[in-house]
């Protein structure tokens, strides 16, 4: 895998090529300890730097100079103190040398290389790290200046170093092939001119190039005779290796994840930064030292390097079949699987996901040309996109679009001689009997009354009463003659969409509906928390509408959208959709927090920030630990009608253990505990996955939602997964009577995988169902506690609205503590007071944004809290703008809204109209 380093100062890079980079101490394995060494890239041959990396062409480098000439290339900058205007001392930077990107070989690999002897694999390692480096550079951007963009050069100059060692533990220099690549700080421009780097393109290429480097090596090991399976995180391995002997090979490995661990913290940046706080200086370890402790290691486990190299040598070269029609599948897989849940993506992302999926099966030329045809064909269309790589759009994407906003323009093309959703008779009615009504909340729905539109919008502020307004319009459809029904993409909204006294379902239920006939009757249908509605789900819902159905989307085009690919409702809205606005907030009951989601509301992030600071509503603690249990005990204090928001599921697990233990502290949650095995849903499986065996794990349990002739096994049955044989694709599960079933997953419809995980229960626990439980009438999501655990375990339940359930503990549970949930889940909720848990350092930093912001302060009435690590970064980590793009790019004059809008009756009251999309 690839990993880049922060940038190294001249001093460092200095220091590391002397000390380590070219040091022969960092090689045990070659027979003189020799560290290869070479020169890459486009810059590197204009200026003539072939071969092995000497010392003064390093050196000129670091400090930005012509590596021949040792004229100075980039402006050099030397490091210096000063008083700030603080009065505090600050140093400057110096100088970036560059970058350190390390391209690791997977561990079987490496001691097949170093333990089993076989120098092949070196070359091979070598071969793979030039392709990756290769691509790499084709996204090297020069530094403008701050005002201009970085503009894409393609061209860098790397020092490449081979080591075979990892730091050394306990005396244990374990083997690892791995090459450092350092990147120096100059690239040169279009006009000749040169700059120094813009580096975030590489750090956005770490995924994909490492997807390039693992493909290529794969298939460079196939051809050298060795069989190989799919890692834990994708990399190719070398079969043959027991678990015991790899893991007894990485003591480095379980260093850092014990570092981790102690802290509280994951990811890919958190390792690199445990594996900083953790490394030893290397020690000047002994060739015949180490190579003794590794011949001792390798006896203990019946000496499996050498026996894997026999094998491959015996077996000569895997062919390699059909590269072309595998590549054809892997690109298929990858356009399923990518464009789910985003409906413009980068290039990188494609073939990274192709190569993933193809890996051992085609090359990367093969995949790269298949992605290139199917781009002249039209299935994938470039788009118009702010900075970085090509990006791309799929037709079917901007079909479904361009559907969407075409129904919702027929339905804007009507008359004065067309009827008003309500008549006036009706409306003045309805409004009469409602004088709770704010002025607002009355001139909307007197707006939608007056409509005569078949597709309107009522988007409104977090907390605005849109559910009040809901019953009014109700109220008057129904008198009016209408059938009024509502739908929500989740049970949660669609329970909460209820109060307005309407029947409703999800919308995927409805969806799932087999098309009912056209009775001629009125309709109005409903659909609330619109913004969590999909591109897909959208298209397929206005497909269905009747002659004389009429739609009302509800939502906040500021709270988030759909975890699938498009956002239909804000799309809508700019495309010309009649909506009416609902902008005053009646929740907050503090006149202060509520100034702060006015803020949040109009996407002034960094200021609600300050107001919060300045409010005393924002704690720093900067352990992880300390920090969560900070939560808890605030939580602990007054528990009743506190909701706690945390963007992760980590973290959110963390607080809600946290929260359990400190509530049986004090007496408020009975100490005696229950343990129960329940489902946790695997949210990282896309549609693409789930035809897919090699995405499943031994022990997954599946849940059917389909009935299937095919492979016997029945709608709302479970199974767990027993075997998966990934040659064949196909997985052996047990369903719950014992039998089992052995079947390809490409052909099983309706699945949804979960992963069984350990609960600890007791009388007193908030608790929420992940899962609709239709029997029981049970949203997913929804609150409950558990007021008795019986003898026989059985979970006796309170629920939020009053309703008193049973849950037997043989049923599969679907079953999570309520104290802490993630933001996502809370939209729709309310509380008294708010507790918000924002790591600035979350790996996963999609997570924290300006819609994560909004939605979890405007869930309080009366307060809100956030709990950080850094008071400093919360502005910038909280102002992430994670909007979904649309396939179709925004124009701001488009002919067809015009002339809708021509056609449009004017309405006495004022209502907002979008801007249109080029069609």
């Amino acid at each position: 895998m690839l990993t880049i380093s922060k940038p190294l100062s001249a001093s460092q890079a200095r220091t590391y090529h002397k000390e380590e980079f070219a040091s022969r101490q960092q090689n045990y394995w070659s027979h003189d300890q020799r560290v290869f060494s070479e020169w890459q890239g486009r810059l590197g041959d204009q200026w003539n730097l072939n071969g092995p990396v000497h010392d003064e062409h390093f050196a000129r480098l670091a400090e930005g100079q012509h590596p021949q000439t040792g004229e100075q290339l980039v402006r050099h900058q030397v490091s210096r103190t000063y008083e700030g205007k603080n009065g505090k001392e600050v140093i400057s930077v110096e100088h970036r040398a560059g970058w350190d990107a390390t391209f690791s070989a997977p561990k079987s690999v490496s001691i097949t290389a170093l333990v089993g002897g076989d120098d092949r694999i070196r070359m091979a390692h070598r071969e793979s790290v030039r392709a990756a480096l290769a691509e790499l550079e084709r996204y090297t951007q020069a530094r403008i200046g701050n005002v201009h963009a970085p503009e894409t050069t393609g061209k860098l100059a790397a020092a490449t170093f081979e080591h075979d060692a990892a730091r050394p533990v306990d005396g244990y220099a374990a083997p690892q092939l791995h090459t450092h690549a350092v990147v120096f700080n100059v690239t040169e421009c279009d006009n000749g001119q040169t700059r120094a780097l813009q580096p975030h393109e590489f750090f956005v290429s770490q995924r994909y190039v490492t997807a390039v480097y693992r493909s290529d090596l794969a298939l460079r090991l196939e051809k050298l005779g060795y069989e190989l399976e799919r890692g834990k995180h994708g990399q190719p391995e070398i079969k043959g290796y027991t678990k015991e002997y790899l893991e007894a090979s990485s003591p480095r490995r379980e260093q850092i994840k014990d570092h981790l661990r102690a802290q509280g913290i994951d990811g890919a940046a958190a390792a690199q930064i445990a594996a900083h706080h953790t490394r030893d200086r290397k020690e000047l370890i002994s060739q015949e030292e180490v190579l003794r402790r590794h011949r001792e290691l390798a006896a203990q486990h019946g000496n499996q390097a050498d026996r894997v190299v026999a094998q491959a040598r015996a077996h000569g070269q895997y062919q390699t079949r059909e590269p072309e029609i595998s590549a054809q599948r892997a690109v298929t897989w990858a356009r399923d699987h990518v464009f789910e849940r985003s409906a413009v993506i980068d290039r990188r992302a494609i073939l990274e996901s192709a190569l993933a999926r193809g890996m051992g099966e085609t090359t990367y030329a093969s995949t790269r040309q298949e992605f290139e045809r199917r781009v002249r064909a039209g299935e994938f269309r470039e788009v118009a996109h702010n900075g970085g790589g090509p990006h791309f759009t799929t037709t079917d994407m901007m079909r479904m679009e361009r559907e969407i906003i075409a129904r919702m323009q027929e339905g804007n093309r009507r008359s004065s001689n067309d009827p008003l959703l309500v008549s006036p008779q009706v409306r003045n009615s309805v409004r009469d009997r409602h004088p709770e009504l704010s002025a607002a909340q009355r001139t909307a729905a007197e707006d939608l009354f007056l409509s005569r539109e078949r597709i309107v919008g009522l988007d409104g502020v977090a907390g605005a009463g849109k559910t009040t307004v809901l019953s009014v319009i109700r109220e008057g459809a129904e008198t009016d003659g209408y059938r009024v029904e509502g739908f929500a993409p989740t049970s949660r909204a669609a329970q909460k969409l209820a109060e307005a006294g309407m029947g409703t379902s999800t919308l995927q239920k409805h969806l799932a509906r087999s098309e009912q006939p056209d009775t001629g009757k009125k309709r109005l249908y409903v659909v609330d928390e619109s913004s969590l509605a999909s591109t897909r789900q959208l298209h397929e819902f206005v497909h269905r509408l009747q002659p004389n159905d009429r739609v009302l989307l509800v939502g906040d085009r500021r709270q988030h959208e759909a975890v699938e690919a498009g956002r239909p409702f804000a799309q809508l809205q700019d495309a010309g959709m009649l909506t009416v606005r609902l902008e005053e907030i009646v929740r907050q009951k503090d006149p202060e927090l509520k100034r702060v989601v006015e803020q949040l509301a109009r996407g002034q992030v960094h200021e609600a920030v300050e107001s919060l600071d300045r409010q005393g509503r924002v704690h720093e603690i900067s352990d992880h630990h300390r920090r969560i249990a900070a939560i808890a005990k605030e939580y602990a204090g007054s528990p009743e009608r506190t909701l706690v928001v945390s963007p992760d599921n980590r973290s959110r697990i963390e607080i809600n253990e946290c929260i359990h233990a400190e509530l049986q502290g004090r007496g408020i949650v009975q100490n005696v505990e229950h343990d129960f095995r329940t489902l946790v849903p695997r949210q990282d499986m896309t549609g693409a996955d789930r035809t897919w065996a090699e995405r499943y794990e031994v022990g997954d349990v599946l849940r059917y939602s389909r009935t299937s002739k095919e492979t016997g096994i029945g709608r709302g049955e479970y199974a767990q997964v027993k075997a998966i044989d990934a040659a064949a694709n196909r997985l052996k599960v047990e369903l719950q009577d014992g039998t089992e079933r052995t079947y390809d997953p490409r052909r099983q419809q309706g699945v949804t995988a979960y992963r069984e995980e350990l609960r600890t229960f007791s009388q007193g626990d908030r608790i929420q169902f992940t899962a609709p439980a239709n029997d029981l009438k049970v949203a997913n999501r929804e609150l409950g506690s558990i007021e008795s655990i019986g003898g026989d375990r059985r979970l006796h339940l309170k629920m939020d609205d009053g309703r008193s359930v049973q849950l037997d503990p043989n049923r599969q549970l679907h079953l999570d503590y309520g104290y802490a949930v993630t933001s996502h889940s809370s939209q729709g909720q309310t509380a008294d007071r708010v507790l918000i848990h924002v790591d600035t350092e979350l790996g996963a930093t999609d997570l924290l944004n300006s819609r994560m912001a909004y939605v979890a302060v405007s869930r309080g009435a009366y307060d809100a809290q956030i709990f950080t690590n850094n008071v400093g970064r919360l502005g910038h980590a909280l102002s992430r703008d994670v909007s979904h793009a649309p396939a179709i790019q925004q124009n701001p004059i488009s002919q067809a809204i015009e002339q809708a809008a021509e056609q449009r009756p004017a309405h006495t009251n004022e209502i907002c109209h979008g801007f249109g999309l080029g069609m």
